[in-house]
């Protein structure tokens, strides 16, 4: 039983960072706003021409490629995330009691 108990928090260790480090590397921000090839030689024409310069003309808010299967991994991540930090901070409260 004991056993069971170490493998099955072990994969939910390794199942936890790696959805955790996913999230850094591949996730998009909703509100990132990006300025494409094409904006700028717009802008720039536009400057020589003299016109009016607004730059929410010239900003193109960046596509979500967020699937379900990406937002039911990062939930799964919060939950682990969260576990993990309320399981480690009781095992801390308790560990202090003892030392003091």
């Amino acid at each position: 039983m004991n056993n069971l108990i170490k493998i099955i928090l072990f994969i939910l260790l390794v199942f936890f960072l790696s959805l955790y480090f996913s999230n850094y590397t591949t996730s998009y921000n909703e509100n990132k706003k990006v300025l494409t090839e094409e904006a700028i030689k717009d802008y720039e024409k536009d400057l020589q021409e003299g016109k009016e310069i607004i730059p929410g003309n010239y900003i193109v808010k960046e596509k979500n490629y967020n699937n379900k299967v990406a937002m039911i991994g990062m939930k799964t991540s919060k939950f682990i995330e969260n576990s993990f930090h309320k399981i480690i901070k009781w095992m801390m409260k308790n560990i202090s009691k003892y030392t003091e």
